[in-house]
């Protein structure tokens, strides 16, 4: 993959797998468990992020699993090597994702100290059982602890995340959610359904999941709820308090630039989009080598993009506006495209005024639907 030659700043989005595992549907293997197997996968990050040494970084998200399972040591070196090699922004929001039962009050204060500004917490459910259902490895009483840890150690800036979908979830159950992550006040809040992807262990168990009726009505409710507590809805999963909106999931948003860096991490460049291999023994194999550890591109046209570019941001509350998407990938909208546009403002899932259009209540919540119909 040629190096990127820009002036302009990106996003830096680097991918730890959860142990450093992978799942298979007849085997689970541990690629990464040992401390010199966790050095190993830190030392081809440090080897692929030199190959974009010197770009100008204005978000860093440490995510895709669990980053706060390594220690001090290891967090330490990776966050220091990230900085050595990256010009970073000044005001840069620097994102870590955080299992409950990984962090206590001393990790707290080191990433602290070594400049991470924003965490986000995998809470879940406050439901132990549902808790168990998912093999998450915490309990209720963690996220407590773990926020208080972060407070304490000075955080302002902190995200929970909060599930819903669950196999024979009630209303009351729901709604019990709620009130417990409304009372963190936290400043961000991120939603999620249960997926159940193929060959997972919950498309095996042949669970008989929600409607997608449910789901709307539980989604409608958590919507209003929080609105009534001062978290404003930005996009179609994310609530916030004023001002704390997550500048790093934005840049996807808006179809900016990022990089990404570790096994399975893509990114994107001026319309070519690129990842790594997803596999982490082929990923570790091809680093230690100097090898590449791409696996697959994409350049997208500028008809492609500008479709793109409407579909990213109608996932945003604020949506887009048509003749600045048309200026900046020097495109059109087909015909095609503004007719369905009109017709899905007819039925009230869009709004349109003076070219800009965004989502509806309604249209948000049938929004994957609109999309595959525009495309």
């Amino acid at each position: 993959m040629e190096k990127i030659k820009t002036k302009s700043s990106l996003g830096l989005y680097v991918h730890i797998p959860f142990c450093l595992r992978k799942c298979f549907f007849c085997s689970f293997v541990v690629y990464i468990g040992k401390n010199n197997h966790k050095k190993k996968y830190l030392t081809c990050l440090e080897q692929e992020l030199k190959e974009y040494s010197q770009k100008r970084i204005k978000t860093i998200y440490f995510g895709g699993g669990t980053p706060t399972f390594l220690n001090g040591d290891e967090l330490t070196r990776l966050i220091k090597s990230v900085k050595a090699n990256f010009l970073i922004e000044e005001n840069c929001e620097f994102t870590i994702e955080a299992n409950p039962d990984t962090i206590d009050f001393p990790k707290a204060r080191l990433l602290k100290e070594l400049g991470v500004n924003r965490v986000s917490i995998g809470a879940q459910t406050f439901s132990n059982r549902y808790l168990k259902f998912l093999g998450r490895t915490h309990q209720a009483k963690d996220v407590e602890k773990c926020f208080a840890a972060l407070r304490k150690a000075g955080f302002d800036n902190i995200t929970l995340d909060l599930m819903y979908g669950f196999p024979g979830q009630t209303l009351g159950e729901l709604k019990d959610d709620i009130k417990k992550i409304i009372k963190f006040n936290s400043e961000h809040l991120s939603l999620y359904t249960l997926t159940v992807e193929p060959r997972s262990k919950f498309n095996i168990q042949n669970l008989k999941m929600p409607s997608t009726q449910r789901l709307g009505a539980f989604y409608t409710h958590i919507t209003r709820a929080l609105e009534k507590k001062g978290f404003a809805q930005y996009e179609i999963s994310n609530f916030a308090k004023p001002g704390k909106q997550s500048e790093h999931n934005c840049i996807y948003w808006k179809c900016q630039d990022y990089i990404g860096l570790g096994a399975g991490a893509h990114s994107h460049f001026e319309g070519t989009r690129f990842w790594n291999t997803s596999s982490v023994p082929t990923y570790l194999r091809l680093a230690e080598k100097g090898k590449p550890t791409v696996d697959g591109k994409e350049k997208l046209n500028k008809d492609r993009r500008l479709l793109e570019a409407l579909l990213f941001g109608l996932r945003m509350n604020e949506g887009v506006s048509l003749c600045i998407l048309e200026k900046q990938f020097n495109a059109k909208f087909s015909k095609q495209t503004k007719e369905k546009i009109s017709q899905f403002c007819k039925d009230e899932f869009l709004i349109l005024k003076n070219s800009h259009l965004k989502t509806t209540l309604q249209g948000r919540l049938v929004l994957d639907e609109l999309s595959v119909r525009l495309i």
